[in-house]
């Protein structure tokens, strides 16, 4: 098939990849000038595993090109996706300028029963207003459809491959066989449904999943007050089948460009209904203030923080992205800075997005852990690299004077830690 992928953020520029490696012709479309350059090069704008070689293969193989005009890819698409971003307006709310943005755009160039299909994460019903926007200049029959993704920032192209279920939102025949015959060669079960329900799956999904989160949170400072250890509590209640292991870790609490945006997202739209969603909203006010309860340990165990030299290993949300979007660990900084602490900090990928969006944020930066070490009174684990669960701490004790480390994703084990002469402060343990 012939595809425009309109975005060439992560969801656009991994289903453009894989589409593209399947055999499909397919043109990703960006207003974005330079990246579009940096495509064309062979790079990436962001990091994620596995991505640049099969973005180069396939446009070595002339599968895959990248443009900035509309109107090289959407006339000869047979499907045209919508992948762009659904920022948080400052009311929480979905912000959708974007999306309508693209439909304006590709509305007068799209062939006879093209498919239309919203994979950004938009409310329920948003394609209405977009079947609005697109009837007002076009003249031709299209189909709309939804198809939500579900990928984890650090394995998308997995996820993307070897998915657990693959949702088709559409309202016609027609749609739905299209994009049933278009996914052929991806893993997972199918899941049709009417478009409004697929795009309540994406949202509820991400909702649950963030629940979860908090919900481990929650009883890991119930673990805190009766001294019992949350991780073999989640391990006795993860093997539960009805319960399931997955997202239930203690820590600082979810970051990153999907959850915290889609739960503010769910209540705004819930409230818009008057529907009151007591148990997402509680999930929400949790990982608000899951930073301030690590904050609060620390000082608990050594009094203030000022000028004390702390050590932060890791600056984006979770291991094996650059992603610093709604990061913990970065809030983590600011309200350590506010205590008048210095900050030292290192970040396998992440420090130059740090750098470039956060250029006032009072950061020593350091080219890896131990240097971090030699300069820091405490250490404070706020991304969950591998790089830091294997933590050499016979090599940490020999270049510091550290006594105390704050595991702030509990992805150390607390009694080699003690063994090799620290303090362990984790989260419920």
């Amino acid at each position: 098939m012939k595809l425009a992928i309109i975005g060439t953020g992560y969801v656009g520029l991994v289903t453009s990849a894989v589409f593209a490696d399947f055999g499909n012709q397919v043109v990703g479309v960006d207003i974005d000038a330079q990246k579009i350059k940096t495509l064309k090069s062979g790079q990436t704008p962001f990091y994620e595993p596995g991505l640049s070689d099969l973005l180069i293969r396939n446009q070595k193989t002339g599968r895959l090109e990248f443009t900035t005009d509309y109107a090289k890819a959407i006339p000869d698409a047979d499907v045209i996706f919508i992948c762009v971003g659904t920022p948080s307006d400052n009311q929480g709310r979905a912000n959708l300028e974007y999306v309508f943005a693209a439909a304006r755009s590709l509305a007068p160039l799209l062939k006879n029963n093209a498919v239309v299909v919203i994979k950004s994460t938009v409310p329920p019903g948003t394609h209405l207003k977009v079947k609005q926007i697109i009837d007002k200049v076009s003249k031709n029959h299209y189909f709309l459809a939804s198809t939500p993704e579900f990928l984890r920032e650090g394995s998308a192209i997995e996820d993307t491959l070897h998915p657990d279920r693959v949702v088709i939102g559409a309202d016609d025949r027609f749609a739905r066989e299209t994009l049933l015959d278009l996914h052929r060669p991806i893993n997972g079960k199918r899941i049709l449904t009417d478009i409004i329900s697929a795009q309540l799956i994406k949202y509820a999904a991400n909702a649950f999943l963030a629940s979860k989160i908090s919900f481990a949170n929650e009883v890991a400072r119930l673990c805190d007050a009766y001294s019992a250890d949350v991780m073999r509590v989640m391990e006795g209640i993860g093997e539960d089948k009805r319960i399931g292991k997955a997202f239930l870790h203690p820590g600082i609490g979810y970051g990153g460009s999907c959850f915290p945006k889609d739960v503010k997202a769910v209540l705004a739209f819930g409230r818009e209904k008057q529907v009151n969603l007591n148990v997402i909203k509680g999930a929400h006010l949790t990982n608000q203030t899951q930073v301030d309860y690590l904050i609060n340990k620390i000082k608990a165990t050594i009094g203030s923080l000022k000028k004390v030299r702390v050590g932060v290993l890791g600056l984006a949300f979770k291991g094996n992205t650059d992603d610093i979007r709604e990061s913990r660990a970065l809030i983590l900084i600011e309200k350590l800075i506010a205590e008048k602490a210095l900050v030292h900090a290192y970040d396998p990928m992440a420090a130059d997005n740090v750098k470039k969006f956060y250029p006032n944020l009072d950061i020593n930066y350091h080219p890896s852990w131990q240097e971090v070490a030699n300069q820091s009174q405490i250490l404070i684990i706020a991304t969950d690299w591998n790089e830091f669960k294997e933590l050499d701490l016979k090599q940490l004790s020999r270049i510091s004077k550290i006594r105390y480390i704050f595991d702030g994703r509990n992805i150390l084990n607390p009694d080699k830690v003690k063994q090799a002469g620290f303090e362990y402060v984790g989260i419920g343990r």
